[in-house]
């Protein structure tokens, strides 16, 4: 392997050790007389920590809350806006404002998930995996009690949905149980069936997320129950499901979900207003119906994806072309400028705090405070000091002649490189299908970028960007659509100078993954590949997949159920074509993947091994789908220094 070193003013892999990501953040106004709380993630000694951080909204110097050899997430004000409570490595802990050291609060033995306050400020609302409970998937013996800690003989599955990539087998329901600042413990939800996402109203009402219907784990429709003495009672229902839910002050509720009954990659979520004394609910936001309502970050790990982007009752995001944009759903009107990057969101009592990058930047998301006028402050540098000093790659947005209409591409030049000149380029293709690349770049391009290619970033159909009517271009056209729209993106760059023939890779993650063996396997045009978490056999992954049958339906792929779907899915099967591939190949697959599982990938490395042409095949342990954003600091360091030196290898810079 080429062990070749970038420009010296660009980044190289090594850099990452010093990368600092911003993540959630919360605000409350009496605190401090006005108080962001933000996590901010850095790499100690190769490991990934997670600290507190705390600054005043109105402008100040920002102050560390917590610090230690552990992952604080999940800030939380209380409503007095006295203490923070948080997730230590999954243990729930409060501290007093100003800042005291933390105190513990009783431990769950499989940890907590998510946690909010009760009105009073004296106790919380935790959702955590509840042993006590029936397990949904019997765990069995036959030969008598083996013992808390046994192995259990076998596992009854007569249900679907029981594992879900980044967990691992679902067999504990989680419960919601009410902890006390004194340390009482009591469950408040019970049953085989988990609910989630615990929100408490003003009167101590809390609502979780539930799905009790005989098909949940088929055809999910999670729905805003509030939870009674008698159990847990629905209190409103959106056909396709809520995908978050937050109460305002007033009691009321905002979702984040999909009105259609059976939705369609192409069937964005949007936001409601519900009362849950009515169960009337209000479509927020009407301009924007074609839109993805409530998708935070985007698709650049800049942001830190160990944390969930969230946002609150009286704020969300929507994606525009080029950005994720920050709105008001009490007002309807944008709070930032059109192309800025929001991650998360939080607002209190008239103060609102976002993690953003503002339009244009090439840069890592800083905490922001929003003024309500469209402007924005920024309030801290702690997220993108890590990039100061550095000459940058440049962002040029293009239009590509493509044959449904122009197709988006976004640009990285090296630094200091000539914009129109030719140079040796990798196309990398974005996951979902349903996402979008926009002007903010993810750290795998930068460094492409900084190591001296050219990288596109183009929005193919079924790409968001454009609206719904661009994502149903590609409903039951994988492998046809998008590939037309990539091909045409390659011919418009070899058009325009800015590439030539012999000198394009091509790249991506999961959806990316799949269109990547795709392009090799239907076109001789690209000299290297990288494909990561990929699929490369429709009718397996159906089944394979943790979402599998659901995901089948929404994306128009079908099912192996009967001879034609098997057909349908066959045909859009990278594998089906696996000996036509001759372009050096680079598989990277998380070994726990349970969303494009290895199984999957095994099939193609294995038939290129047999044809006897260039494939490596690389296996991170105890990773998940997502891993080159929130996988152990040095798996995520191996698979950038692997993907550049696949391509200096194969797609060398230096070649005539």
């Amino acid at each position: 392997m080429s062990l070749s070193t970038p420009p010296r003013d660009g980044i190289a892999p090594g850099d990452l050790a010093g990368q600092t990501a911003i993540g959630a953040l919360t605000v409350h106004p009496a605190a401090g007389g006005g108080l962001v709380v933000f996590t901010l993630r850095t790499v100690v000694a190769g490991r990934d920590r997670i600290g507190l951080w705390a600054v005043p909204h109105a402008g100040g110097p920002a102050r560390q809350l917590t610090d230690g050899a552990w992952c604080d997430t999940s800030p939380r004000f209380s409503p007095d806006g006295r203490h923070l409570a948080f997730l230590r490595d999954g243990r729930p802990h409060v501290l007093e404002l100003p800042g005291t050291a933390p105190r513990p609060l009783p431990a769950f033995p499989r940890g907590v998930r998510d946690l909010d306050w009760g009105p009073d400020s004296r106790w919380l609302a935790v959702l955590a995996e509840d042993g006590h409970a029936p397990e949904e998937h019997d765990a069995q013996s036959t030969a008598g009690d083996p013992g808390p800690d046994a192995e259990p003989t076998c596992r009854v599955l007569e249900r679907a949905g029981w594992r879900l990539d980044g967990e691992g087998l679902l067999l504990h329901p989680r419960h919601v149980h009410r902890v006390d600042l004194d340390g009482t413990v009591r469950r408040l939800t019970e049953g085989p069936r988990s609910v989630a996402r615990p929100r408490v109203g003003p009167d101590g009402t809390v609502y979780v997320l539930a799905d009790p219907g005989p098909d949940a784990d088929l055809a999910p429709r999670p729905q805003v129950h509030a939870v009674t003495p008698g159990g847990t009672q629905p209190v409103g229902a959106l056909d396709g499901g809520v995908i978050r839910h937050h109460v305002r002050p007033d009691g009321t509720l905002t979702l984040i979900g999909r009105a259609v009954r059976d939705p369609r990659d192409q069937d964005p979520p949007q936001a409601f207003h519900l009362d849950p004394a009515t169960g009337a609910l209000t479509p927020l936001l009407p301009g924007h119906t074609d839109r993805w309502v409530g998708a935070l970050g985007g698709e650049s790990d800049l942001h830190d994806w160990w944390t969930e982007p969230e946002d609150t009752a009286e704020v969300t995001a929507v994606v525009e072309e080029g950005g994720v944009r920050p709105y008001d759903l009490v007002t309807g009107g944008p709070l930032a400028g059109p192309g800025s990057v929001v991650a998360s969101l939080a607002r209190h009592g008239g103060l609102t705090a976002a993690v953003l990058v503002p339009p244009g930047a090439v840069a890592a998301p800083e905490v922001h405070a929003l003024d309500g006028d469209g402007s924005t402050r920024r309030l801290t540098t702690a997220g993108s000091g890590w990039l100061d000093g550095r000459r940058l790659p440049t962002v040029e947005t293009v239009e590509a002649p493509g044959p449904a209409g122009p197709v988006t591409v976004h640009l990285l030049h090296p630094p200091g490189a000539d914009a129109a000149a030719p140079l040796p380029t990798v196309i990398s293709l974005h996951g979902g299908p349903t996402g979008q690349w926009g002007t903010l770049p993810n750290i795998e391009a930068l460094l492409l970028a900084s190591a001296g290619y050219r990288v596109a970033l183009p929005n193919p159909r079924g790409s968001t960007d454009r609206g719904s009517a661009w994502v149903a271009g590609l409903h039951g056209a994988w492998g046809r659509a998008d590939a037309e729209d990539v091909h045409a993106v390659a011919d418009h760059l070899v058009a325009t100078g800015r590439s030539v023939p012999g000198r394009l890779g091509i790249c991506g993650l999961s959806y990316g993954g799949f269109l990547t063996h795709w392009m090799i396997a239907t076109s001789d045009r690209f000299t290297a590949a990288v494909a990561e978490n990929g699929v490369s056999n429709q009718v397996s992954a159906w089944a394979n997949c943790d979402i599998g049958p659901g995901y089948g339906t929404a994306s128009g792929m079908g099912d192996p159920l009967t001879a034609d779907g098997a057909d349908r899915l066959w045909e859009a099967s990278p594998l089906r074509l696996a000996d036509r591939i001759r372009t050096p190949l680079l598989m990277l697959q998380a070994e726990d993947d349970l969303r494009c599982p290895a199984a999957d990938n095994e099939q193609l490395f294995l038939a290129l091994r047999t044809l006897r042409r260039t494939v490596r095949y690389v296996l991170y342990p105890g990773s998940g789908h997502l891993y080159q954003g929130t996988g152990r600091f040095d798996r995520r360091l191996d698979r950038h220094r692997r993907l550049l030196d696949w391509f200096r290898d194969h797609l060398p810079l230096d070649a005539p």
